[in-house]
């Protein structure tokens, strides 16, 4: 009996814990979320921050600067001397080498003058020859003048005879004959003393003539002369051979090439200026304002100065040549070799220095202002090397100031307004050192 009753209260109980275990378990379950839930850590809304760049920046000061130009340039010798042989004659001596350095006239080569040497003595004989028959007419005019008053007074007693002869005629006394003969002796008598008065007076041109050929042969023995004083060749000036192209023993000719040189105090510099700058170069060289250009060759310094501008250029050149006439150190130099060249312009005024990473596009930089950038556009003048060789960009603006601030990043996002932050110099040293 006991059995039976407690059969149904293990079925009683059995189904109360499968009702209630499962709304306990919620309930348990639901108590712990709100439990949870509040109990949480509040977490604030996160603000959207603006993203700042870090850039470098430079104080500058707007003032007078001189802008200079990097040139490119050749050493040149406008005066180069070819000097040539003037005489035919064989090489006997060869005094100087390439590249060797000669005083004025120094002695550069000697021709063999034997040739020359007679040359002259038969130039010296055509003269003597010429002056001997200056003198046989000299005589021969002295001779003609007393031989024509002889011939004047035989004309003169011929007339006589053919007055005689014609009275004689008149009487019967002298035949027809006879007076014929003494006009005949009249005529040939004239005709004598016409002869002769004929040579006293060509007397003059036959002088002159004789006094022309004498210059002549004087001429010709001054050339002579001079010719065999250009068988010694000096130097025309001081300078150094380029070339020599002959040796004893050569045979040379009038006007073949026999050595080159150039004089050392007398080089230039050629090298080609920019169109965009030669306005201002035109404008010194106008007002004798003198624009210098310094240069460094073997580790010893070269000064020039811009003497004049070259007078054409080529169809698809971007300069125009200059021509700079050296003033230190030509000593130093050679012709064609290729230097560097730093030429100063005119000064500026109010102009700013400024590292090409300044500079976005051709004129725009950017200035700090509250910690963002703003955009200036400028006039750039011309470019600047320090003596370290480092170049900085020359620009003016009205809107620049003395102390402000300008961004040397170079940022690819770079507008006005962004955002940046200004970069400590010990970070930038550490980077650097980086």
């Amino acid at each position: 009996m006991s059995e039976m009753t407690a059969l149904p209260r293990r079925r009683h109980t059995g189904w109360l814990l499968k009702a209630v275990l499962p709304l306990a378990i919620l309930g348990l379950a639901a108590a712990g979320f709100l439990l949870l839930k509040a109990t949480r850590a509040v977490t604030l809304p996160v603000a959207a921050q603006e993203k700042s760049w870090r850039v470098s920046t430079i104080e500058v000061l707007p003032e007078r600067l001189t802008p200079n130009l990097l040139l490119y340039g050749t050493i040149e010798a406008p005066r180069k001397a070819e000097i040539r042989a003037a005489v035919t004659a064989d090489v006997a001596q060869v005094k100087i080498r390439e590249g060797q350095t000669v005083a004025a006239g120094a002695l550069l080569v000697m021709l063999d003058d034997r040739d020359l040497a007679l040359n002259i003595r038969q130039r010296e004989a055509d003269f003597h020859e010429i002056e001997a028959q200056i003198a046989s007419e000299q005589v021969r005019h002295t001779a003609n003048r007393d031989a024509l008053k002889r011939e004047k007074a035989l004309l003169d007693l011929a007339k006589r005879a053919v007055a005689r002869a014609q009275n004689l005629n008149t009487q019967k006394m002298v035949s027809e004959s006879a007076l014929d003969e003494a006009f005949q002796a009249v005529e040939k008598q004239a005709l004598a003393l016409n002869t002769r008065q004929l040579e006293v007076d060509d007397h003059s041109a036959r002088l002159a003539q004789l006094q022309a050929r004498r210059t002549r042969a004087k001429a010709l023995q001054d050339q002579a002369r001079l010719d065999q004083t250009r068988a010694m060749i000096t130097a025309p000036f001081t300078g150094r051979a380029v070339q020599v192209l002959v040796a004893p023993g050569d045979r040379v000719r009038p006007g073949d090439l026999l050595l080159e040189m150039y004089p050392m105090d007398d080089l230039e510099i050629r090298a080609q200026i920019p169109f965009r700058v030669l306005p201002a170069v035109r404008a010194a060289l106008a007002g004798n304002q003198p624009l210098p250009a310094v240069a460094t060759v073997d580790g010893r310094p070269v000064t020039a100065q811009l003497d004049r501008l070259g007078g054409e250029t080529g169809q698809n050149s971007g300069g125009l040549d200059a021509l700079f006439r050296i003033t230190e150190g030509t000593r130093w130099l050679i012709p064609g070799r290729v230097l560097t060249l730093h030429m100063d312009l005119l000064p500026e005024d109010s102009v700013v220095a400024l590292p090409f990473e300044a500079l976005y596009g051709l004129n725009r930089i950017y200035r700090l202002e509250d910690g963002r950038m703003a955009a200036l556009t400028v006039e750039r003048v011309g470019e600047q090397r320090d003596v370290e060789g480092e170049v900085q960009v020359l620009a003016r603006s009205p809107d620049l100031q003395a102390g402000d601030r300008i961004i040397t990043t170079q940022l690819p996002n770079a507008i006005t307004g962004l955002k940046v932050e200004v970069k400590e110099a010990g970070m930038e040293e550490a980077e650097v050192k980086k």
